[in-house]
């Protein structure tokens, strides 16, 4: 049996199985067995919950998908000095660093979860599932694999894409895409979702934790900013974006804390569940407790807010720890205040990034500080609490790279920084260890490359 065939089934049947009363109940392991799966909505229900679960995986959305980009970012450190997050932070990741290794092995398991159920799903007769629900499950796992797939390619470039379920005896050896192919899969996958999926579920936990036409709909404008930097064709992530914004059916809450100190607000889009049974790893090591693995660099990272902006304090709060028998002030990630038990939600896609993209993707296509680019970006500061008017952007080039920088705060310590920079080359000047575009994207796992002899290194590794 091979490996990721194996990865896969032990992911199906151990991620969390759940009835369809509540989002986050599990049912006993035994009464559903891998011969058994797909024949029954419940059991479908059940793998769709599953693919979600894989996402709370320590190495992807659980810690190592959120903190090493992190670190790219120069936003984060570790207490002790270990090499594998030092060269996230110096810009020389080596294709043997054990980070890149399980973020790869995460993405990709959550991956085949998804093409497990677009597959199987697409399989089950019309006697033991709506058509209503068989569009369900299947747009649901088009999201995910999208979802994940976006991370793949901005972090690694070039990578096998791979959107069948794999199967016990099936050569795995699967050579890679260009990222135009993979982005104009992402766009197709999210398209289909946008017509399958549900405006709401029967609960609000399950509408912000489950996907939805809307949270399609949102990460689709994502992409189609992502890929524009390749095509130079911004009015799809400009045009989607405002769809989102203009629906009304989110909004911008007032204090901004509180998307992380609650649970699925207003603003919040996709948000990945956790609880008492499934914790949040990265909330229990970056709180302000005696588990502390990471935190703000330093203080340089509070200072990349004005002083009266809402958000800084926050977001990069102060801490106090004992080294030795000398106190020390330390800055801290505000974002996971959930730590005990570590039951901390992670918003992934919420308002304010996509009154952001609008922004520049609006000033973009209008080749100009539009009314409409401006507003957009103004809701955001607004609530943060900082002041400024349209024409103090003097350039359509200043006013993105303002955005970007903005994104930067709004967005801190959520793993978007780093890719962000990249997307527009604004990383060469941002940090010093950066000094080529091959290094916006990091190597291809060792073992990877040992297990796929198709993979060819990126360059520069």
């Amino acid at each position: 049996m091979n490996t990721l065939y194996k990865l896969s089934v032990a992911i199906t049947l151990l991620a969390g199985f759940t009835s369809c009363d509540n989002f986050l109940d599990r049912e006993p392991l035994a009464q559903v067995t891998n011969d058994t799966y797909f024949n029954s909505e419940t059991n479908a229900n059940s793998a769709a919950i599953g693919m979600y679960r894989t996402m709370t995986s320590s190495y992807t959305y659980g810690q190592t998908m959120v903190i090493v980009p992190e670190f790219s970012a120069e936003h984060v450190t570790h207490t002790a000095v270990f090499p594998e997050y030092e060269n996230f932070k110096t810009h020389s990741v080596t294709a043997n660093n054990p980070w890149i290794a399980n973020v790869w092995q995460g993405t990709y398991s959550t991956i085949n979860a998804a093409n497990n159920i677009i597959t199987r799903v697409a399989e089950m007769p019309e006697n033991v599932i709506t058509a209503e629900k068989r569009a369900q499950f299947i747009g649901e796992a088009k999201f995910v694999r999208a979802l994940n797939y976006l991370f793949l390619v901005r972090a690694f470039g070039r990578v096998p894409l791979k959107l069948t379920a794999t199967t016990e005896d099936e050569n795995v050896a699967i050579p890679q895409s260009e990222p135009t192919a993979i982005y104009e899969q992402l766009v197709q996958d999210l398209t289909e979702s946008i017509a399958a999926l549900p405006e709401v579920y029967e609960t609000t936990e399950a509408t912000k934790g489950r996907a939805t036409k809307a949270a399609a709909q949102a990460l689709l404008a994502k992409v189609y900013l992502y890929q524009a930097s390749l095509t130079g064709d911004y009015t799809k992530a400009a045009t989607t974006a405002a769809e989102v914004i203009n629906s009304e059916a989110f909004q911008l809450v007032d204090n901004y804390g509180s998307i992380w100190t609650s649970e699925n607000t207003a603003e919040s889009i996709f948000e990945l569940q956790f609880d008492d049974q499934t914790a949040n790893t990265l909330a229990s090591v970056t709180n302000n407790n005696p588990s502390l693995l990471f935190h703000a660099k330093d203080s340089s990272i509070a200072m990349l807010f004005e002083p009266k902006d809402k958000r800084r304090d926050f977001s990069v709060a102060r801490g106090i720890r004992e080294v030795g028998e000398m106190e020390q002030v330390y800055f801290f990630i505000g974002k996971f205040p959930n730590a005990t038990p570590p039951s901390q939600n992670l918003p992934i896609v919420r308002l304010a990034e996509i009154l952001l993209i609008h922004a520049e993707a609006q000033a973009r296509v209008s080749n100009s500080v539009s009314d409409a680019a401006f507003s957009s970006l103004q809701k955001v500061l607004t609530r943060a609490g900082v002041a400024k008017n349209k024409g103090d952007f003097t350039s359509v080039d200043n006013f993105v790279k303002f955005i970007q920088e903005e994104k930067e705060r709004e967005l801190l310590f959520e793993g978007e920084t780093w890719f962000d920079f990249c997307r527009t080359g604004l990383a060469l000047e941002k940090y010093d260890t950066v000094d080529s575009e091959d290094q916006f994207v990091y190597p291809i796992p060792t073992a990877q490359r040992n297990l796929n002899p198709e993979l060819e290194q990126n360059p520069g590794y």
